[in-house]
């Protein structure tokens, strides 16, 4: 049997209510020539329950059963037993379009010199109804520009031609969040990369809400790699880093801005940065406006 065209690599943890969605919308894709590797990474609900049923039902599905390694690593694992010339993104709580595989692979395979493609996203709710569309197409020199201040294309949109850029397809282990936009950038540095101006993903938003220490986590995490990538310099230091380089502090304090948190913030910015001033705004203005005054 001769090797799929792309492979769609997605990790699964304790997303039984709705996994099923996301694994229908790849089976259905109008493009049939995939395989479907799917990292059950250590579920304690009936996701492998669900898999396997999957698993059994169609014989593109690839299924990786393995204790929780967390997504990072989880990703790597199924990249590595992928045979595609393409990879794929999925997210386990989101949607592909029908034609979403079919409409990358004519794009890359028409523009050889490109490395990674996302598309724009219409983003749902938890009962799969529609809250906004994202109307942005990005050039590549328009990413480039964005990814000095922060990540750009949805993680679960991408395709990648995995030929193209061979050893660097692989994401930093060290990184627990922002993974993507830690490979996103290592890849923008060698090759062009692009986000079609077509919704072919439905990017669900939930309810939870994420805690105070882990999004102000996260956005150290994306305050590094915007540094890195726009300085061209090495964090290796972290907490000295962090309280001494003030030009991290405020890439980490623009990370969190980005996430309507002012009141995380504030601390991030010298007294006499005009961020200072907008986060104790932010901080006292009705967020709700701002955010849809925003987009």
């Amino acid at each position: 049997m001769n090797n799929p065209i792309v492979s769609v690599v997605m990790s699964v943890y304790n997303d039984e209510k709705y996994v099923s969605l996301a694994i229908d919308s790849i089976l259905n894709q109008s493009h049939k020539d995939f395989e479907f590797i799917i990292i059950n990474d250590g579920s304690t609900d009936k996701t492998l329950e669900i898999l396997k049923e999957y698993e059994a039902k169609d014989s593109r599905i690839v299924l990786i059963d393995q204790e929780n390694k967390g997504l990072t690593k989880s990703l790597n694992i199924g990249i590595k037993k992928a045979k595609g010339k393409y990879i794929a993104r999925m997210d386990s709580d989101d949607i592909s379009h029908p034609q979403r595989l079919q409409k990358q692979i004519e794009f890359l395979e028409t523009n050889h010199d490109y490395a990674l493609l996302g598309c724009n996203v219409i983003k749902i709710d938890e009962n799969s109804n529609e809250l906004e569309k994202n109307q942005t197409k990005y050039s590549y020199k328009d990413i480039y520009k964005r990814f000095k201040y922060g990540n750009c294309i949805a993680h679960g949109s991408v395709m990648i031609n995995r030929e193209l850029i061979a050893e660097l397809l692989e994401y930093d282990e060290n990184f627990k969040y922002s993974q993507d936009y830690r490979l996103w950038t290592k890849i923008a540095k060698n090759y062009k990369v692009a986000n079609t101006y077509e919704h072919l993903y439905y990017l669900r938003l939930h309810d939870n809400s994420i805690s105070k220490t882990k999004l102000e986590e996260q956005a150290i995490y994306a305050g590094i790699i915007s540094y890195e990538f726009e300085t061209d310099r090495v964090v290796n230091r972290l907490d000295m880093e962090i309280k001494n380089n003030n030009y991290l502090r405020k890439k980490i304090g623009i990370a969190l801005l980005m996430q309507f948190k002012p009141e995380l913030s504030f601390k991030y910015f010298a007294f006499s940065s005009p961020y200072k001033y907008l986060s104790l705004f932010m901080r006292f203005f009705d967020l709700k406006k701002l955010k849809s005054w925003a987009k």
